[in-house]
């Protein structure tokens, strides 16, 4: 009997914790899910956009929600959400992300691209690449940034060694 009730509470014990793990990962996530459906609403009401397909998150000068979508005619577009602004691009007239990749890759060789995400570079519209380089010295983060319409390169941000 006594197995019985030690096994019956532990079950009890586990299941009360998966249901208060699982209602705290909800509410925090809640948030972030909230941010990314009201991203889509401007993004519709704010451009020729008519289904999105995904958000990302860019932090720069000011915080972004970045929309990958189509218009009604299936065409691909990007939309740049901030508080203030909505802006779209037709991704068939920007400079493709794969070139981007290449002249990040051509400048470092020996580079790890670790993604590459629209973004906002003053007033630039912009292809931010983040990638990492390995020396004697030890691993170093670079951002670099290329206007999103022609692929000009515009900047490196050199993060400290790690």
């Amino acid at each position: 009997m006594n197995a019985k009730r030690s096994i019956t509470l532990g079950v009890f014990i586990v299941a009360t914790l998966g249901v208060v793990l699982s209602r705290f990962y909800l509410n925090v996530q809640n948030e972030h899910w909230e941010e990314k459906r009201v991203a889509v609403e401007k993004a519709f009401n704010g451009s020729m956009m008519t289904k999105a397909s995904k958000v990302d998150f860019f932090y720069g000068d000011e915080p972004l929600q970045i929309v990958y979508g189509e218009n009604k005619l299936g065409q691909s577009l990007i939309t740049w959400v901030s508080a203030e602004n909505v802006h779209s691009e037709m991704t068939d007239e920007a400079f493709p992300e794969e070139q981007v990749r290449a002249a990040v890759l051509k400048k470092a060789p020996s580079s790890e691209i670790e993604r590459v995400i629209p973004g906002k570079l003053g007033n630039d519209y912009v292809w931010e690449v983040f990638y990492k380089s390995k020396d004697d010295r030890g691993t170093r983060y670079f951002y670099d940034y290329y206007k999103f319409k022609d692929g000009t390169y515009l900047d490196t941000y050199r993060l400290s060694l790690h």
